[in-house]
């Protein structure tokens, strides 16, 4: 009896210690850190659509009349608004098709 008596009190011990490390491996669950959130940026083809009608407006408030559809010279012009002749010349001469 006194054999079966070790074996049990040995068992539980083992049993106890495996219960033991298995809680205390267990990752903790608790919520998440709570900072503040940057505001999202817009997607490209958003961004574009913002810029292109800033242009726009831009072109209709310094009087410069734009035709439907724009072609790719009028918007660079309308885009360089306000910037020195030689300067939309050189920025524009791809889009115009200058040389």
């Amino acid at each position: 009896m006194p054999l079966v008596k070790k074996i049990l009190a040995a068992t539980v011990l083992a049993l106890l210690t495996v219960l033991g490390l298995s809680l205390t491996s267990r990752p903790q669950a608790g919520p998440a850190a709570t900072g503040p959130r940057p505001a999202p940026a817009p997607a490209r083809a958003d961004l574009a659509e913002a810029v292109f009608a800033m242009v726009l407006e831009n072109a209709r408030t310094a009087g410069m009349t734009l035709p439907e559809p724009m072609g790719l010279c009028q918007a660079c012009v309308a885009a360089h608004l306000g910037l020195p002749g030689e300067s939309v010349r050189e920025r524009c001469d791809r889009a115009c098709g200058l040389r």
